[in-house]
């Protein structure tokens, strides 16, 4: 059996596929960084205009938070407190999101985000 066969043909063509996304990808997250990075220097100028004693670098970065918008402000923790309640008994995890699941109507894909 040589390199071309059907089933490496096929696996060949995802692996390329797969390459050329990430790839587009990579080259997306450079320019945003690029993009990024010139708007912290014209922050960084502002902030030396109005207090030429500041150091910009000193500012400790500020850890990026990313919310899913499945639910409404509050929604979630009433729904977690509902499940729990119909449980009568203490649930983990697992079962608490599988409970917002059905609740929801979500797919199984939102079960990481739930998580």
């Amino acid at each position: 059996m040589g390199m071309n066969d059907n089933g490496n043909h096929y696996a060949l063509a995802a692996l390329k596929d797969k390459r050329a996304t990430l790839a587009g990808e990579i080259a997306d997250l450079k320019k945003q960084i690029a993009y990024r990075h010139e708007a912290l220097a014209h922050v960084d100028a502002c902030l030396q205009i109005m207090d030429p004693a500041i150091v910009p670098e000193a500012i400790r970065a500020r850890r990026v938070v990313k919310r899913v918008k499945l639910f409404r402000q509050g929604e979630l923790g009433c729904l977690i407190i509902d499940a729990l309640r119909r449980a009568e008994r203490p649930q983990g995890t697992h079962a608490v999101v599988s409970a917002l699941l059905d609740v929801g109507g979500y797919g199984e894909s939102a079960r990481s985000a739930l998580t």
